[in-house]
């Protein structure tokens, strides 16, 4: 599997706590379109299963889910429009 990621370079840590054990890769926008597009820009960060689908995991936690989107739009935008962002993902997280 090809783990680009513009919001990380690090595949060995979990983003949010670090640990090194049962990673999984996270698609920062997700739903069929919004996935695609993560997968086609690198918006993508490894994450342990406690923090992936965990009770206090992305998947359940808004406040995390914003921040990493907000890393995540502020990175495309160092190469692409705010505009492009909008029209792809059609809400501003910053």
């Amino acid at each position: 599997m090809k783990r680009n990621s513009i919001v990380t370079t690090d595949w060995e840590h979990c983003f949010i706590c670090g640990t090194t054990q049962n990673l999984q890769e996270h698609h920062v926008f997700f739903g069929t379109a919004n996935r695609k597009q993560s997968e086609k820009h690198g918006m993508k960060v490894p994450l342990c299963m406690n923090c992936h689908t965990g009770p206090n995991g992305v998947h359940h936690n808004k406040e995390l889910d914003i921040r990493i989107k907000q890393l995540a739009q502020i990175e495309f935008e160092k190469n692409f429009s705010f505009e492009e962002f909008m029209k792809l993902f059609g809400k501003n997280y910053r």
